[in-house]
């Protein structure tokens, strides 16, 4: 029988990629959509969302820290304590990631912790990305990589989301890739990539809310048949617990390559761990 989120407790969830400030990319368009979206996302269960426009795309204007300070205080006050919003951003691979890295107060951590979340164009993965993820650790960030799932050269060949995980950088599924929202092959990645145990965080990546809205525990229900409970629950609240406080994230798999590659499923989590 599916697990059902009503059987997973999962009350003050931390969603760490969402685009829930107004007017600074293609997410929320006013702050009165911002609230909704907020409303949404506290009766779903979540009780923190880390903010996180765009940065460095090619596409939208980097928000100025000052100007994210300032959405965030205008949702905050009018949320009334419904939920707690935190500050980050959702980094494209570039060149400014060198630039901003060496400075402690760079708006591309998430919560100002040693955490980033970096993008990858959706068709490929960058060329030295191995290097790339070297330097980023050597400068005292983590980069978690944002919807692995959705992207086309990790679908074909998962093997390299395997190897950036074991140099060290982490992995977050967007929920609408557990829903098939996005369609059979985030689903499918996904899938492979929590059997996998390579998964580490499971966010929403909310834009609107009408469409791509800010729910998790359907996503979580998912994953839970996928791999089990406890690992389903640590991807929303114990890892992502973790990070906003800037902790070791603390539930961590070993990676069943087999499993990547799709010759079998694997054992929940509760089985791995006896």
């Amino acid at each position: 029988m599916a697990v059902t989120p009503e059987q997973l407790n999962l009350r003050g969830m931390v969603d760490i990629h969402c685009h829930i400030l107004p007017g600074v990319d293609d997410g929320a368009l006013t702050l009165e959509e911002s609230l909704a979206m907020c409303e949404l996302a506290a009766a779903d269960g979540i009780g923190t969302i880390v903010a996180t426009p765009h940065m460095f795309d090619g596409v939208h204007q980097t928000p100025e820290k000052s100007l994210i300070q300032a959405r965030m205080a205008e949702l905050r006050q009018r949320l009334n304590g419904l939920l707690e919003i935190l500050p980050g951003g959702e980094v494209r691979y570039s060149y400014e990631i060198f630039q901003e890295a060496p400075d402690p107060q760079t708006k591309i951590r998430l919560n100002g912790t040693s955490y980033m979340l970096l993008e990858f164009p959706f068709q490929a993965v960058p060329p030295n990305i191995e290097m790339t993820i070297f330097q980023i650790l050597n400068a005292g960030i983590t980069p978690v990589i944002a919807h692995p799932e959705r992207n086309k050269r990790i679908q074909e060949k998962p093997e390299v989301l395997a190897d950036l995980v074991e140099r060290g950088a982490l992995a977050q599924l967007d929920a609408g890739s557990l829903t098939k929202s996005f369609g059979p092959e985030p689903y499918l990645s996904a899938k492979r990539i929590v059997e996998a145990g390579l998964a580490h965080f499971i966010a929403t990546d909310a834009h609107h809310q009408d469409r791509r809205r800010p729910n998790l525990s359907s996503a979580v229900a998912v994953a839970a048949d996928i791999g089990g409970i406890e690992y389903a629950r640590a991807m929303v609240l114990a890892n992502p617990t973790a990070l906003i406080q800037d902790r070791g994230i603390p539930y961590q798999l070993e990676c069943d390559m087999d499993a990547l590659r799709g010759k079998r499923r694997k054992k929940s989590w509760f089985q791995f761990w006896k």
